[in-house]
């Protein structure tokens, strides 16, 4: 008899420990930092409009005070004015002995703007939200929690540990930097550069954009790890257009690093896991753009999983996206678990020394290209405003990563149908027809100038990398005409 009431402990342990644990993070399983800065630090400084300078660690704890409305703070929007870093934020290892509070909540929104001008958070250990006793949950987990028509941008996290708790009951919407994006937000040139743990609803750089614009983003890095995903993704957990009212728009990111899939994880995406269309009465939907998904190792889940997402509803787009399926299992192969929306020109690649080929050629406003770090570069240099984007590069024979936002090249002031350039594509020489006494202009695909030369009949680029470059060419009285030549 005792044996039998001795196994039945046993058995009954495990589940008494997850009660106990879920009392706990209830009442946080730590102190939390707005609970030690009851007043406003020397590193948070407000000019006369209300604009805000953060140079300390105390000054970014105040700011949650300030905009959520604690210790005494009447809730503060920031609605038409900036928040801004002046430097590195460090917690430090003390930072492992309090619980970081998102900056806004849905009844406290954060409508302004941050700029983290470049700078590092680091060591933000662990990160919880309020639980909800009536709902039975926790929700929008982040650096911040919850914004709307906010942007945040230059931000970078290093975070060692968690967004959210690790035992709940439910948990909505985490993400490394946002929680929660709504309604025309941007979130822009922001990153997760090291291991992160996302569970359920999460998204290594947002949780939930919705109707909002998330662009230049990553989580990624040769050690990056998304850890114990479940309905989550490398970069959104969702992204999702609804009622018509905004696009939902992924453009210009990427996801590189190592997912811990298991059996019992649901819904997984390298991108997104959701990249749904509720409604679309005016023409509006979920877009996913102009990104890359580079897994470094197996990237699965028991229940629909995709290295750019879970799933891809009706009149949802994924486009000029790409992948790398070389570190992953044979029988796991596929882009999008479900897919009833559309994929156009994706395609896998393979990475040699830096250089990514992609499995079939895509051609960009009359330029075709197998080269991955082309064909990345080459959609920013036709988009309407293509100096809203972050160029693409390799450093150290690496996946593209981010280089320079894209500098432009010169408009044309004539279009002189006369000037003919051959052979196209070339390995060195390219004949130019055209004007006497012209100066040749050439740029790289990131607008960058890299060569001016005095036309005669010819111009060689030897010494110049292959790839996509934009020749303007001017003659003596001032009108130019620009031509795209590709060199192989």
């Amino acid at each position: 008899m005792k044996k039998h009431i001795f196994i039945i402990l046993l058995f009954c342990l495990p589940f008494m420990a997850v009660g106990q644990d879920k009392d706990f993070l209830r009442e946080y399983p730590l102190p939390n930092w707005t609970d030690t800065i009851m007043s406003q630090p020397e590193g948070y400084v407000a000019d006369a409009e209300g604009n805000v300078e953060i140079s300390s660690s105390d000054g970014l704890v105040w700011l949650i005070s300030t905009v959520n409305g604690l210790n005494g703070c009447e809730p503060d929007d920031f609605n038409g004015r900036t928040v801004s870093l002046a430097n590195d934020i460090d917690f430090g290892e003390t930072g492992l002995n309090y619980c970081f509070s998102p900056i806004g909540t849905r009844e406290t929104p954060f409508l302004g703007t941050f700029d983290g001008n470049g700078y590092r958070i680091m060591h933000l250990w662990q990160v919880y939200s309020r639980y909800v006793p009536d709902y039975h949950y926790y929700f929008d987990m982040g650096f911040f929690g919850y914004i709307r028509h906010a942007v945040v941008r230059n931000v970078t996290i290093d975070p060692t540990s968690g967004i959210g708790s690790s035992a709940n009951d439910v948990d909505y919407y985490r993400g490394g930097v946002v929680g929660f994006a709504d309604s025309l937000s941007i979130v822009e040139n922001c990153h997760i550069s090291n291991s992160i743990g996302i569970h359920s609803y999460g998204g290594g750089v947002i949780g939930m954009n919705r109707n909002s614009t998330v662009r230049n983003c990553s989580c990624g890095g040769p050690n990056n790890s998304l850890g114990s995903p479940e309905e989550a993704g490398g970069v959104v957990a969702f992204n999702r257009s609804e009622a018509g009212y905004a696009d939902a728009i992924v453009e210009n990111c990427y996801f590189y690093g190592r997912v811990d899939p298991s059996y019992s994880t649901w819904y997984l995406g390298g991108l997104v896991c959701y990249n749904e269309t509720v409604t679309n009465d005016n023409g509006k939907r979920a877009i996913v753009r102009n990104c890359h998904s580079t897994p470094t190792s197996d990237f699965w889940a028991c229940k629909e999983d995709g290295v750019f997402a879970a799933a891809n509803s009706e009149r949802s787009c994924f486009s000029n996206c790409y992948t790398d399926f070389t570190k992953i299992d044979p029988h796991y192969l596929s882009m999008v678990g479900l897919n009833n929306g559309e994929l156009d020109d994706c395609y896998s690649y393979t990475n040699i020394n830096g250089v990514g080929t992609l499995s079939n050629p895509v051609t960009v406003n009359g330029v075709t290209t197998d080269n991955l770090l082309d064909a990345l570069n080459l959609w920013i240099a036709n988009q309407e405003h293509p100096e809203l984007y972050r160029t693409w590069t390799i450093i150290n024979d690496s996946i593209p990563v981010f280089g320079d936002y894209y500098v432009g090249v010169p408009e044309n002031e004539a279009d002189n149908g006369n000037i003919l350039l051959y052979p196209n594509p070339t390995s060195d020489i390219v004949c130019i027809l055209g004007p006497e006494n012209a100066e040749v202009q050439i740029y790289n695909v990131m607008g960058q100038l890299v060569k001016i030369k005095q036309m005669v009949n010819e111009i060689n680029l030897e010494g110049l990398p292959q790839g996509i470059y934009t020749l303007r060419i001017a003659d003596e009285r001032g009108f130019a005409v620009t031509r795209k030549v590709i060199k192989k």
